[in-house]
């Protein structure tokens, strides 16, 4: 038990990041990756990707406790974050508020992203994550706002942005969320060509290549 405290406390310390990375990654398929993945997981997607396409900015819709900006922090120029709870985008504030990179925004994102997106001239990584998850989160008029932040980034001039949309399970055309199997034939129907694919609970749309 101590040996696995004191792990516990090394894997805090960014240096030891991917070795804790690399530790519950196997753990996860050892254990048939099963979903939802914990937040690390999911922050190893992200950070695949970034790699992959070499994306400088970030776009979180949903920003929670932060969890995600922190483990973006020193990998994009830039980062936005749109949160619809006055609590924790209080709370996110305080936290980041030596960092100049992060930007934080107050309100509905599927209103909101529009303003992101005017920033933007280049290809950016979209963490799609806004939705009522209980009284830990606010509600707004639909539990999912995902089909507003997806028409925005579409109509945007910039091509080769990244979007991962996260919880596809939940995605069972209630409350704001498209079912899953037709908004991915409507994406690759509006973007032939383009990846469409969900793995592992999350939707990933983006170029080829």
């Amino acid at each position: 038990m101590a040996l696995i405290h004191s792990w516990r406390r090394l894997s805090m310390y960014p240096w030891m990041r991917p070795l804790t990375e690399r530790r519950v990654l196997r753990k996860w398929e050892r254990a048939g990756r099963p979903i939802p993945a914990t937040p690390l997981i999911k922050q190893m997607i992200v950070k695949h990707y970034q790699r992959r396409f070499k994306l400088r900015v970030l776009v979180e819709t949903g920003t929670f406790a932060g969890e995600m900006i922190d483990a973006a922090i020193g990998r994009f120029d830039r980062i936005f974050s749109i949160e619809l709870d006055e609590r924790w985008y209080a709370n996110a504030k305080k936290r980041f508020a030596g960092r100049p990179e992060v930007v934080l925004l107050h309100g509905d994102s599927g209103a909101r992203l529009r303003e992101v997106l005017s920033q933007l001239d280049e290809p950016a990584l979209f963490w799609l994550d806004a939705h009522y998850s209980g009284p830990a989160t606010a509600r707004g008029l639909l539990d999912s706002p995902v089909v507003q932040e997806l028409d925005a980034i579409a109509r945007h001039s910039v091509r080769g942005h990244v979007v991962l949309i996260d919880d596809m399970r939940d995605f069972n055309g209630t409350a704001g969320y498209p079912e899953a199997s037709a908004l991915v034939e409507d994406l690759r129907n509006q973007h032939p060509g383009d990846v469409v694919e969900i793995r592992d609970d999350v939707l990933r749309w983006h170029l080829r290549g």
